[in-house]
């Protein structure tokens, strides 16, 4: 099992992959991309693969082949986990103590668990409200032995998210383990988005971004909440190197949900997703710490001796110089991001409780560029563009955030909770970059180890300016309630916000092709592009909801319905926008393994400032609100395979949107189009399996098919047809005589999103009877987003970018696992937890494509020249708990 399963996976991906670059051909044979020939662009979509990538994977196949043989050092477990009514207890946590591996009960109380055998094993059975039991084994290999276990209850108090979390069942809710986060091989230094794009329905095609995409919806369509207080994205980044830190920091993670569509009306307005996480209450002392290549970060939790006090505190730094040194744009990198969050509490009575949240973080980008080489084309007609740079960029984006609030909760069932939070953002993007280019044709003799330049077809230079400002303040004030019974549970919220943001933009760009300014003029010399504009903006948002859950038996099993309705209003366009939603989830079959669900709602999206601004900078006051009416069919079926529990989970769902603000994507930079308006739809399938596929660890296959596409109003081009009713190209023999000119409406194009096909996995294994040495592999496989030149057309910017494809693996050897030394150190004696970790990134080494850029060659024909992201790079971690 250990070798075959990434074997066969690595089979499928391939062949899912030639499946998929076959749809993306035939969808783009009749684009308007397609009638560019008078640009002379010139786009390739090439995979290279390099053969000692290949050869890294087999040698690391191979060196799993043994644990085949290894395999029957194991022994079994199983049995029914009861309370003290004799009822089966669900979701019981069952572990190997000093061994970060295990499983957990089904709805039957059901376990099987696999542990080393010819060693004593304890294990431990513990679940919220019950007290921990263990016990202890000492059996021979392939021994099977059954175990029942009875679990005493305990007196513990719940919190709202305890409430929250059993009672909210009937939505699209993902909930995720946060330690899935702690050995997952990312670059973002343990980032719940790494997660995240694991998941079905989740595109991302660059590693240094943050920023992801839900079911063809943009970047500023997902919702973010740490303790209910909304998350913002940075305005001023334009590339993912930029980003720095996630706003959330993993450490101090309890809980993670997550939805992709058809959530609640509770949840805030915006169209694709939500992500709801919750920082953790502290019961015990706690210190981590880890440190690499990448950066570092350092987390401690405590609460006091009267336990009236608690504090979750965290502090992160990341830099990307040591990865930035695998781009084509050579230079020095001085990337620096820091972050500082806290999270207090204070019980000021039994039923009344003071929290505060507070983040602080200081992020500072500077490069100074100085060369780059950069290959494009197919084998047997490649270019080859040169660029020798001047000058530097340097960024700066300092952000605040706090929050009290205030909470009584004088029973379980019922609580009242105020918030008031303030969030501060300050940006500054200061850039003069002159770039001095060339392209030439590459002269390949056969083979891609013999290729010399030949004729030189471009030749000049361009200049960047850039000095852009932005900050922000957003201060709001937020009451929620909650009042739970025995079949019913009751939210409700209403929130007040005050937006203020001052803008001052003033970027251009010059370019020169052969000794001409582009664009050409006789009478002067132009500019490229050049956009500058200050606004001052400051209004006011409105918002409530109420929603209620009803649980009841029925014939087919328990029915579980939730609904609930959202209102919105927005002093800046005075509109009052409306989201009825409902949601209902059946628990069904022969054992209640299968969950049917089923939403339906309005989403409307307000939008922010950014939605404003059109490409010139000009902000328009008449902006709708774009709306989406979606439909999500769900069905999950939990089953048993190999003895071990499985879950498979899909998804179908539609949705219909109006009042969309068309944008466009450079890099992770939106450019909208408020002066524009258009209707679109967004169709898909997706498909996650997860369970044991090596006993007593978590991992996920995940497969999502999508398509997504707009039609703008009024947009159109007008073409030229003969006396036959063909089309005439500009550079081709014309008759004149014989010519008339067409409107043509584009129509449904697809959207800067519209990724058709994404396959991801999560893998996770060990050494049987070794399981403190692990590895975790994460891979991906996304089909390329359309593309086109910046600042032109929508409807022309149909070409695709290349598939993203990447694989990241990390091993682990634990040192100290649950306060066990598994060495000889004896330092490590006063730790709880101590591992040092081997990442690899992009062990395929593919030269994946976050974006293009475009340079004219002597005949005014336009290149589009692959901005590359990073080759395979190794990172060293040591990771400690105390």
């Amino acid at each position: 099992m250990h070798l075959l399963l990434p074997i066969t996976i690595f089979k499928l991906s391939k062949r899912l992959q030639k499946k998929a670059e076959h749809l993306i051909s035939g969808l783009s044979v009749d684009s308007p991309m397609s009638k560019w020939p008078q640009i002379g662009m010139n786009y390739y979509f090439c995979i290279r693969m390099k053969k000692r990538s290949i050869i890294l994977i087999i040698l690391m196949l191979i060196g799993f082949a043994y644990q085949l043989k290894a395999q029957s050092s194991n022994a079994t477990i199983y049995g029914v986990v009861t309370d003290e009514k004799g009822q089966p207890v669900e979701m019981v946590n069952v572990a190997l103590k000093n061994y970060p591996f295990g499983t957990s009960t089904n709805r039957k109380g059901e376990y099987l668990l696999r542990i080393p055998s010819g060693r004593e094993i304890v294990v431990g059975f513990s679940s919220l409200g019950y007290q921990l039991f263990e016990v202890s084994f000492q059996l021979q290999e392939n021994e099977m032995v059954k175990q029942d276990v009875v679990l005493s209850a305990k007196n513990e108090e719940l919190g709202e998210v305890i409430i929250t979390d059993r009672a909210q069942t009937s939505g699209n809710i993902v909930r995720i383990n946060p330690k899935a986060i702690e050995n997952l091989p990312d670059v973002g230094i343990g980032s719940v988005e790494g997660i995240l794009k694991t998941l079905p329905g989740v595109t991302s095609g660059n590693e240094l971004s943050n920023q992801y995409s839900v079911r063809g919806g943009s970047f500023d369509e997902n919702l973010v909440y740490v303790n209910e207080i909304e998350v913002y994205r940075p305005y001023l980044i334009r590339a993912g190197e930029q980003e720095g830190l996630s706003f959330v920091n993993s450490d101090m993670v309890s809980s993670i949900e997550f939805s992709a569509g058809g959530f609640d009306a509770k949840y805030g307005d915006k169209m694709s997703s939500v992500l709801d996480i919750k920082y953790h209450r502290p019961t015990v002392f706690r210190a981590t710490a880890s440190a690499g290549f990448l950066g570092g970060k350092a987390q401690v939790e405590n609460i006091s001796e009267n336990r009236k006090f608690t504090y979750n505190m965290g502090a992160r730094y990341k830099t990307f110089r040591y990865l930035m040194a695998s781009l084509e744009n050579k230079g020095t990198y001085n990337p620096s991001f820091l972050d500082f969050q806290g999270y207090f509490t204070y019980q000021l009575k039994e039923d009344l409780e003071l929290s505060f949240l507070g983040t602080a973080s200081s992020n500072r980008y500077q490069f100074i560029p100085e060369t780059r080489e950069t290959r494009t084309g197919i084998f047997n007609n490649q270019r080859m563009l040169t660029i020798y740079y001047e000058g530097q960029e340097i960024d700066r984006y300092k952000t605040f955030t706090g929050a009290f609030s205030l909470k009584w909760e004088p029973t379980r069932q019922f609580y009242l909770k105020m918030t008031a939070s303030a969030f501060d953002t300050r940006e500054q993007e200061t850039f003069d970059i002159i770039g001095y280019y060339r392209i030439h044709e590459v002269q390949n003799e056969g083979s891609s180890e013999q290729d010399d330049t030949s004729m030189n077809i471009g030749v000049g230079f361009y200049h960047e300016h850039g000095r852009n400002y932005f900050d922000a303040q957003v201060a709001a004030i937020d009451h929620r309630g909650a009042y739970k019974s025995d079949h019913y549970f009751l939210q409700w919220g209403i929130n007040a916000k005050n937006e203020i943001i001052s803008d001052a933009m003033n970027e251009w760009e010059y370019r020169d092709s052969a000794g001409y300014s582009l664009p050409h003029s006789e009478q002067s010399v132009d500019i490229y592009y050049r956009l500058k504009n200050k606004h001052q903006f400051n209004e006011q948002r409105y918002t409530a909801f109420v929603q209620n859950s009803y649980t009841f038996p029925t014939g087919l099993g328990e029915l579980m319905f939730t609904g609930g309705i959202r209102g919105h209003y927005w002093t800046y366009n005075q509109h009052l926008t409306v989201s009825p939603r409902f949601s209902a989830s059946l628990n069904s079959g022969i054992e209640r393994d299968v969950v049917t669900r089923l939403s339906f709602g309005w989403y409307h999206q307000p939008p922010f400032y950014r939605e404003l601004k059109n490409l010139e900078g000009e902000v328009n006051p008449n902006i709708q609100t774009p709306r989406s009416v979606q439909a999500v069919l769900g069905i999950d079926y939990s089953f048993v395979s190999w003895d071990r529990p499985f879950r498979l989970s899909t998804e179908a769902y539609y949705k219909h949107m109006t009042n969309l603000i068309p944008y466009q994507i450079e890099n992770v930079r939106l450019r909208y189009l408020s002066d524009q308006i258009s209707k679109g739809y967004a169709y898909g399938l997706d498909f996650k399996v997860n369970g044991e596929f090596v006993s007593g660890t978590q991992s996920w296959i995940s497969m999502s098919l999508m398509k997504t596409a707009e039609d703008i109003e009024g947009d159109y081009y007008f073409a030229r047809y003969n006396s036959d009713g063909e089309r005439i190209f500009p550079g081709i023999t014309e008759n004149d005589l014989a010519v008339e000119s067409r409107k043509i409406f584009p129509g449904y194009i697809p959207r800067p999103t519209d990724q058709r096909f994404k396959f991801s996995m999560y893998f996770q294994d060990y050494l049987p009877g070794l399981p403190h040495y692990q590895m975790h592999l994460t891979g991906h496989f996304i089909t390329g987003a359309p593309f086109g030149m910046p600042r032109s057309e929508r409807y022309t910017q149909t070409a695709r970018i290349e598939s993203y494809k990447r694989v990241d693996i990390g091993f682990l050897r634990s040192l100290v696992s649950n306060g066990k030394n598994l060495t000889k150190l004896a330092f490590l004696d006063q730790m709880e937890d101590c591992s040092v970790s081997l990442e690899l990134f992009n062990i395929m080494d593919i030269d994946n494509v976050a974006s293009y850029f475009f340079v004219a060659d002597i005949y005014n024909n336009y290149h589009a020249i692959p901005n590359r992201l990073t080759g395979i790079t190794v990172n060293l971690k040591v990771s400690a708990t105390f």
